[in-house]
């Protein structure tokens, strides 16, 4: 394979299909996306990539921080701006630090003034281009669902879920759609909502499985709530706001994690936050029942894997909807834990669960990320800029370990190289 062609494969269809891991984010193999403009002009996003009408648009973008890569002319045939050659000729005089995902090598920055704020990574080579996410909302809109969508249909939905909004003052994920099916989230989500239903039927009483603090602390023996207290619910509205956040959030991180690390994360969040609560909750703190510290450890691990996700959200009191990042709303939700675990004299949420669930999934996510990041780097053609700058994964070591050791035996044998 020659350096014109590494890092992409022919599909039966004669397109090239890239094998490259995302040069920003390292967290997922970049993954084609196919646009087609309809009759009216406007570029729709097709599913079935077995069915490809002609004048297909192929796109490879990662579906964690979104950024996207165009081959040279991909982004001038999306129309949604023209980048003049004489722009790209701009170089800033350093190294993006990010390879090439055709594999011709190290990018270099380039500026777009007028277009974006910030520069866009070029190869000097074969004069594609990245985008990252908010580069790419901002320069390729049509390249996205978002982008797609009819401005009739875009009000619609924004108005349902302005009015929903009001109602429940929950978040709305817009554009960070699951890859696969989230069986832990499911499986996870339903053992809560069946026993939820046989407390409300008296088959189980959930008083006698909750966690008091300062009951475990007078006798140890009580420990075993720690972990039992996260399969009951006070009432209906508890259980439906944490399957809710559960969710929205537990499905693009159960995807990354895998289904074991997944449930260690969820295993793992709700007995640090319930040994958090036995050790700082007063005395007075009533019994302690939900899933929220477990999920607390899926919203840190969501921020840590997709800070740039972006969410809608109505301001309390003056109704008006924003959209935000992620980092934003649960930074903020954090901080509000924290302020009321050590000012407030309320004592009928679980303050410190929450913040000892969020403290596992921060602390376990830097490991479950370096663990994807080695993975995602073994299984492409073309690693990210971290692979080729640092050591390289076990995988490609104990390969290029047996090539070195049969070139040994070849030349023992004083065979001819094959």
């Amino acid at each position: 394979m020659n350096a014109a062609t590494r890092g992409a494969d022919v599909n039966r269809d004669g397109r090239d299909t890239l094998s490259a891991q995302c040069p920003a984010c390292s967290l997922h193999e970049l993954v084609p996306i196919y646009l087609h403009r309809d009759a009216r002009g406007r570029w729709r996003q097709l599913k079935d990539a077995d069915a490809l009408p002609e004048g297909t648009l192929e796109l490879d973008a990662c579906p964690v921080c979104f950024g996207v890569w165009f081959d040279q002319g991909e982004l001038d045939t999306l129309g949604d701006a023209e980048v003049d050659p004489g722009l790209l000729k701009t170089l800033m005089g350093r190294s993006a630090h990010r390879m090439c995902p055709r594999g011709h090598g190290f990018m270099n920055e380039h500026a777009l003034p007028g277009l974006l704020r910030t520069p866009v990574d070029r190869c000097p080579r074969c004069r594609g281009l990245w985008l990252d996410g908010d580069e790419r909302r901002e320069l390729a809109g049509s390249s996205t669902r978002e982008g797609q969508e009819e401005r009739s249909l875009k009000l619609a939905k924004r108005g349902f879920i302005w009015a929903a909004q009001l109602l429940t003052q929950l978040p709305v994920e817009v554009e960070n759609p699951a890859r696969g099916t989230p069986w832990v989230v499911y499986i996870f989500g339903g053992a809560l909502l069946v026993l939820y239903q046989l407390s409300v039927f008296g088959i189980f009483y959930a008083r006698d499985w909750a966690l008091v603090g300062a009951e475990v602390r007078s006798d140890p023996r009580l420990l075993y709530t720690a972990l039992t207290h996260v399969w009951f619910h006070a009432d209906a509205a508890h259980l439906l706001v944490n399957l809710y956040f559960l969710y929205v959030f537990g499905d693009n991180v159960e995807h990354l994690f895998g289904r074991l690390r997944y449930s260690l994360l969820l295993l793992g969040a709700a007995m640090t936050g319930a040994l958090l609560q036995i050790l700082l909750a007063s005395p007075g703190s009533p019994p302690v029942i939900g899933a929220s510290g477990a999920i607390a450890g899926v919203l840190a691990a969501y921020l840590w894997l997709f800070p740039r996700a972006r969410l809608l959200q109505t301001v309390p009191f003056i109704f008006v909807q924003v959209k935000i990042p992620v980092w934003v709303y649960v930074l903020i939700w954090i901080g509000c834990q924290v302020v009321m675990a050590a000012f407030s004299s309320e004592v009928d949420f679980a303050w410190y669960a929450h913040i000892g669930g969020f403290m596992f999934g921060a602390a376990m996510t830097p490991v479950v990320v370096r663990w994807r990041q080695r993975r995602v780097a073994a299984e492409v053609r073309v690693p990210s800029a971290a692979f080729f700058l640092g050591k390289p994964p076990e995988v490609v070591r104990r390969a290029r370990a047996q090539d070195r050791r049969a070139r040994e035996r070849r030349a023992a044998s004083g065979r001819p190289r094959a």
